[in-house]
């Protein structure tokens, strides 16, 4: 079986990918099965990354320091 999952990470310069939704350093086993279960697509993804501060500029996904900051 095959199952995807989907992250958003922020489009400034934070290394390597450090910034992302959800935190992919703090997900736990079971955190990570709700959302394979759950799927999630990039509609329903970035909205509940909106829900956390995460927003969105010329087609550019930003975590919330960035959003603060003005980009």
């Amino acid at each position: 079986m095959i199952l995807k999952c989907s992250l958003l990470f922020c489009a400034n310069e934070h290394g390597n990918g450090d910034v992302s939704f959800p935190d992919a350093a703090t997900l736990d086993p079971y955190t990570v099965r709700q959302i394979f279960i759950k799927g999630n697509d990039a509609r329903l993804l970035r909205a509940d990354a909106k829900k956390e501060g995460w927003g969105r500029i010329n087609g550019e996904d930003y975590c919330p320091a960035c959003m603060e900051s003005g980009v």
